[in-house]
């Protein structure tokens, strides 16, 4: 049985709904419409900026003392504390990559 005779007769040959077709008209966003009108409510870094934002008894906010402690671990000689805090106070430095293209034939050069 060819994949055409499968499909009926709302698919062209290649698989893909003939011109006109219906199907799922009813089901489809209307103009407008907002497929999540509430938002990303209790996404996991609301929840994150949330737990940040708490103070501790001597009124410096979770962020800040983790931020102390990963420059407490970089003073230690934690090399992943030290990138961790240059690329967020530097920048993440630029990386650079030599691209070849495969379909270029190989160059020879002889030095004499």
């Amino acid at each position: 049985m060819a994949m055409s005779d499968k499909m009926g007769d709302k698919r062209g040959g290649n698989g893909q709904f003939k011109k006109g077709n219906i199907i799922g008209k009813d089901t489809q966003f209307k103009k407008g419409d907002v497929p999540n009108p509430n938002g990303r409510r209790g996404a996991l870094a609301d929840i994150i900026n949330k737990v940040f934002e708490e103070n501790d008894v001597e009124g410096r906010t979770n962020k800040e003392r983790m931020v102390r402690r990963v420059y407490k671990m970089a003073m230690n000689g934690s090399l992943g504390a030290v990138n961790y805090l240059s690329d967020r106070t530097e920048g993440k430095a630029k990386e650079i990559r030599e691209i070849t293209h495969k379909n270029e034939p190989i160059q020879i050069m002889t030095i004499d």
